[in-house]
């Protein structure tokens, strides 16, 4: 009964904050003494933490300045993927050709089952073929179980390159915070939160300790931009007319003495 009663107040409660702020503000300006404004200053700001009083519980204050500065670096990421396609551009291209090829194989043998299963449909077939189908359907049952292992093998391999990558901040991750099943809005993850949090890139999901993410999408922490270098100082052209000075020979003035010869 008191929580449903705090569900139905809380929705006005806002509005009832908002109206007490702007009296208490008019009050002040107006009325003698500041007792009457103060209260009602007070009761603005009860009823706006009643209305915000499970945000302010989940709301990580000690990661301010982190959330403010991933906030400011997502801003620049131009592109965002799902962590299936992220692992695709970002991480190792060895393992992600053998998890394709694996889901490739994967999807054959599905087909190749389901084909096999309409054709034995409505159809009598001899023991001995009933046999042979069954030892066929068992051989690719165990193909397809040996080829599930190595794709889920290779996922858990990008997943935890892909960790690696946000733990140092390479990368930028966002998702749907979810408490008791309901997803709130998107937020940008703290890159410190990665290292207490595993990620699931089949399902886009990441939880630990706690926390927990629905529809992750990953996106490259925007580079800083370097100051622009200043201009080299344009050499002076060289005017092809121009041609080294030639000295040109004197005539031996009369009036000196000639020059002894050298010894």
């Amino acid at each position: 009964m008191t929580e449903d009663w705090k569900d139905r107040v809380r929705p006005y409660a806002g509005w009832a904050a908002l109206v007490l702020l702007v009296a208490g503000l008019f009050g002040s300006v107006v009325a003698a003494n500041f007792a009457f404004p103060l209260v009602l200053l007070f009761g603005s700001a009860a009823f706006a933490v009643f209305r915000f009083w499970h945000e302010l519980k989940t709301f990580d204050f000690w990661a301010l300045d982190e959330w403010a500065r991933m906030r400011y670096d997502a801003a620049g990421v131009r592109d965002w993927h799902a962590p299936h396609h992220a692992a695709e551009m970002y991480c190792s291209q060895v393992v992600v050709r053998t998890r394709n090829e694996a889901a490739a194989e994967m999807n054959i043998i599905m087909m190749e089952l389901i084909r096999g299963r309409e054709k034995a449909g409505g159809t009598s077939i001899s023991f001995a073929d009933a046999n042979s189908r069954s030892s066929d359907r068992t051989e690719r049952n165990e193909k397809y179980d040996a080829a599930q292992v190595r794709y889920n093998q290779c996922n858990t391999a990008l997943a935890r390159e892909l960790l690696t990558y946000l733990v140092r901040g390479d990368l930028l991750a966002k998702g749907l915070p979810t408490k008791e099943d309901v997803a709130h809005s998107e937020r940008i993850i703290p890159t410190s939160r990665w290292r207490i949090m595993n990620l699931d890139i089949a399902k886009a999901k990441a939880n630990g300790l706690g926390w927990h993410y629905t529809g992750v999408v990953i996106g490259v922490k925007p580079k800083p931009r370097k100051p622009a270098k200043p201009a080299a100082p344009q050499a002076k052209p060289v005017d092809a007319t121009d041609k080294p000075a030639v000295r040109i020979p004197q005539a031996p003035r009369p009036d000196l003495p000639p020059r002894p010869p050298r010894p």
